[in-house]
């Protein structure tokens, strides 16, 4: 039989699975003469958990709605004593006013331990008062959104039957969610919504929300028309980037000439965005040569990039491109390549040693942890690594001409977009590379 979600999860943009785990949890508690009939018991509760801004506390909302129960709800906003008493009254609240739901938001903040000190009294508090009313139709909803810091007892079946976790939005969710946000903007015809979603794939709901608004409000100052592709970087590289408008409109001004080191930045983040234009096409969001620290600049990548089985020994090799980069043109690796270089031999040694990618015999196992192990698997990852960079140069070295355009148009605009680098792709061959 189709089963229509209850209206209360509209307001939740994406996010379909997670919006059918809630539904299912309310429509228990709605309609529990069903469910009594089968014999079955009530999940005591729920625990929503995911980085902050992804919409935790609105999905708990929805399902309250949805389930038509009354609830109690606790967010810490008072001093110790007083809040402890605040737990109690909910609990006693929902017990006497039954079937009921307790909502305890931002469970992990009740108490001020840290992850190594659990036993804090609100969390204590909160565990007994789920034991007191357990068998008594008093659901237990809460969002958290550090795990670790609550007790592992608390977080237990039969405490919290279902955890849920909340992701940040990416693929459709991403695309649905901006289309929501951007509904009734005045949009300029270059400004493509599925660009935006992939500039802002692996943002938080919020942070998609607020680098709209932004953009609305660099097109207001300006008295423009409509909202620009302009105006939306702006936005990413002020909210996602922490690039400031001050540090942006200078750089805008300030087109023509380049310290070395900022010559360097341009060749170091074109490396990035050709070698993973050309290895994963469409991979790239943003290029800039606008950091947030001074001198430095970055590359971005759209998430749904990295979904392919090869994806980590592809990272290797864009990671180890501004290197190759500079070196190709300057005839030396430079400096700036440390935070490159550390990811590198990061991913590589996992590769070797937890993955058993060049095999089997490197891999770390419980019956040889010896130095003789240990100095051979540091053999193998910079031997692979080197082999990496080779690979990189080559791949370099093939499509040069593309490289080098995307040097010169990002020397000339500071930043470039998805958009940007697609027109620079249509005017060259591209060979792939083969190794």
């Amino acid at each position: 039989m189709y089963f229509q979600k209850h209206k209360a999860f509209d307001k939740i943009i994406g996010y379909e699975f997670i919006k059918d785990e809630l539904d299912q949890i309310a429509d228990t508690l709605r309609n529990r003469d069903v469910y009594t009939k089968m014999d079955v018991k009530m999940p005591s509760g729920l625990l929503l958990y995911g980085e902050p801004g992804v919409g935790k506390t609105l999905m708990a909302t929805a399902m309250i709605e949805a389930s038509g129960c009354p609830c109690y709800t606790c967010r810490k906003d008072q001093p110790d004593g007083d809040f402890i008493r605040t737990i109690r009254k909910a609990f006693s609240q929902a017990e006497k006013n039954a079937p009921a739901i307790v909502f305890l938001d931002d469970l992990d903040k009740f108490a001020n331990e840290d992850e190594d000190h659990r036993d804090a009294e609100e969390y204590v508090t909160v565990q007994s008062c789920i034991d007191d009313v357990k068998h008594k139709d008093v659901f237990v909803l809460a969002t958290v959104n550090n795990m670790h810091k609550l007790p592992k007892s608390l977080r237990r079946a039969g405490r919290f039957d279902r955890l849920l976790k909340v992701d940040v939005p990416t693929g459709e969710d991403a695309v649905a969610i901006v289309k929501y946000y951007l509904r009734d903007k005045k949009l300029d015809d270059g400004l493509d919504i599925s660009f935006v979603a992939k500039a802002l794939n692996g943002h938080t709901c919020a942070e998609l929300e607020t680098v709209i608004n932004e953009a609305g409000l660099y097109a207001g100052y300006e008295r423009a028309d409509d909202i620009t592709v302009e105006h939306f970087v702006r936005a990413c590289m002020h909210v996602i980037y922490q690039v400031h408008g001050d540090d942006y409109d200078q750089a805008m001004l300030a087109r023509d000439g380049f310290s070395g080191m900022r010559t360097r930045t341009v060749v170091h983040e074109a490396g990035h965005a050709a070698v993973s234009e050309i290895l994963r096409p469409g991979s790239v969001t943003i290029v800039s040569l606008l950091g947030s620290q001074r001198d430095s600049g970055f590359t971005a990548y759209n998430m749904e990039s990295k979904t392919s089985e090869n994806s980590p020994l592809l990272d290797v090799l864009v990671s180890l491109a501004g290197m190759a980069a500079v070196e190709q043109e300057y005839g030396s690796r430079g400096y700036g390549n440390s935070n490159d270089l550390d990811k590198v031999f990061r991913m590589v040694e996992a590769l070797v040693k937890e993955n058993g990618v060049y095999g089997l015999c490197w891999t770390e196992h419980r019956f040889d942890n010896s130095d003789a192990l240990l100095a051979q698997q540091e053999a193998v990852v910079a031997a692979k690594v080197e082999e990496y960079y080779c690979k990189v140069k080559e791949i370099l070295s093939l499509n040069h001409a593309f490289f080098c355009d995307i040097i010169k148009k990002l020397s000339k605009k500071f930043v470039l977009t998805q958009m940007d680098l697609q027109e620079i792709r249509k005017k060259h061959y591209i060979i792939p590379f083969r190794g």
